[in-house]
């Protein structure tokens, strides 16, 4: 009878124990989402991610609803649209985690929040604008700023890192890291990324840096074309006097040609550069983003 009770009391206190294990372990999982909700910032305003691709529509998301993605806490206004987020998140986080797309593009991947005030629609996808006018420039050429958030345009990041080779991504397995979308050849490739996307990201910039040839300095360059603002007309600046709108010049081959120092060297020039001037350049380039080539001048010669 006294074991018999012993026993009991053994039982007792042992499933209390789990119990009690139980009651922490769950609150110090309830305490680490928590603060993970606390230390990621509210995405577009609290706004629903899902209704703004799925409807157009701006809908309040609710805190009970919540879904920490890449860094940023989205809320969502009922379990069922959470649930759709969380099925496929890369279809409807907007682009560059809201940032400006058109400011990333033309000022050296400068990540300039969006507001939810300024919102552009194109082929499915959610972008996000500091102000109107901005907003205006992507809407005006939408296509020229949809993509400067896919990484290694669109080549599998984990093909290059760890084969060397250049290997086509495909939409449908597309992962987000840091706001930029990563594209694999197939799930398993994809889901290797995301177990470690940190290292792959690092590997690959440190190749980058040691595979990197003679500086873009070196180079010297002959072009022709017709002259413009800079900034008024493009978007950019030049590196070396970022607070001049700066002299530009369109070449035959569509790049745009930002001349460093013109408005000292060439005041003439610069104060007519709005009048589509027909010049030569030649000079050393110092910096090249996609189709932007900023030059240090050698020469500029005015066609007569």
């Amino acid at each position: 009878m006294f074991q018999e009770m012993q026993m009991n009391l053994f039982r007792n206190v042992m499933t209390a124990a789990v119990l009690l294990s139980m009651v922490y372990v769950s609150g110090a999982v309830n305490a680490a989402e928590s603060s993970q909700k606390k230390e990621a910032p509210v995405a577009l305003d609290g706004n629903c991610a899902v209704c703004l691709v799925s409807g157009k529509k701006v809908v309040s998301g609710k805190p009970e609803f919540s879904v920490v993605y890449d860094g940023q806490t989205y809320l969502f206004p009922s379990e069922e649209v959470k649930q759709k987020f969380q099925a496929a998140p890369e279809k409807y986080v907007p682009a560059l985690k809201g940032d400006c797309t058109v400011c990333y593009a033309h000022h050296d991947g400068l990540r300039n929040p969006g507001k939810i005030d300024h919102i552009s629609f194109y082929e499915g996808r959610v972008f996000l604008f500091p102000n109107q006018s901005i907003k205006a420039v992507f809407d005006k050429s939408p296509a020229e700023y949809a993509d400067v958030d896919l990484a290694c345009d669109g080549k599998c990041i984990v093909c290059k890192v760890d084969g060397g080779k250049d290997v086509p991504g495909k939409p449908e397995f597309t992962a987000i890291y840091q706001g930029l979308r990563y594209q694999f050849p197939s799930q398993a490739v994809m889901q290797k990324f995301q177990k470690d996307s940190a290292k792959y990201v690092a590997s690959l910039t440190a190749k980058k840096v040691s595979t990197t040839g003679a500086p873009a300095a070196s180079e010297l360059v002959s072009i022709s074309g017709t002259t413009g603002c800079a900034a008024c007309e493009y978007g950019v600046h030049p590196k070396q006097d970022p607070d001049e709108l700066g002299l530009a010049v369109k070449s035959n081959d569509g790049k745009i040609y930002v001349i460093e120092g013109a408005h000292a060297s060439h005041p003439d020039l610069y104060k007519s550069r709005f009048q589509s001037l027909k010049v030569s350049v030649k000079g050393k380039q110092i910096a090249n983003k996609g189709k932007f080539v900023w030059l240090k001048p050698q020469s500029i010669d005015t066609a007569q």
